[in-house]
């Protein structure tokens, strides 16, 4: 099943919410792209907050993961980090070429992994509401 591209208007995402679009300098962002490193660094963290982000972010998620021009594993990660300690995006992408090749490659492995567990659960729940609505 094709997956149609879905909007929301930004009050209603939860990245948005929790400072995923923030700007952050000075210690707060050294401490930020440390605890990127942190996370990523650890495959049960990693596994926990990006499981986080597909089920507990309804809008972000369809915003997000509905658009076939949005590099959705990068999304995935970096919604993660925001959730794990309100690392926005842009500090995300600058502390990542922090993070070793092993562990940036076993982070990209689980973001594929989240994402077709997001696509099954999303595309499950449209074919429930299409039948549903055939009464």
């Amino acid at each position: 099943m094709e997956i149609k591209r879905i909007y929301h208007s930004w009050e209603k995402w939860e990245d948005y919410k929790a400072g995923f679009y923030d700007n952050i300098s000075g210690s707060n962002k050294k401490e930020m792209i440390d605890k990127v490193v942190e996370m990523f660094s650890s495959k049960d963290l990693t596994e926990k907050y990006m499981d986080k982000v597909i089920h507990n972010w309804f809008y972000s998620c369809e915003q997000n993961l509905t658009n076939n021009g949005m590099n959705k594993i990068a999304y995935i990660g970096q919604a993660a980090c925001c959730l794990y300690f309100g690392i926005p995006a842009t500090v995300t992408m600058e502390a990542w070429s922090k993070v070793d090749e092993a562990h940036q490659m076993e982070a990209n492995e689980i973001a594929i992994k989240k994402l077709n567990e997001w696509e099954r659960i999303y595309s499950k729940a449209l074919i429930q509401m299409s039948s549903d609505n055939k009464c």
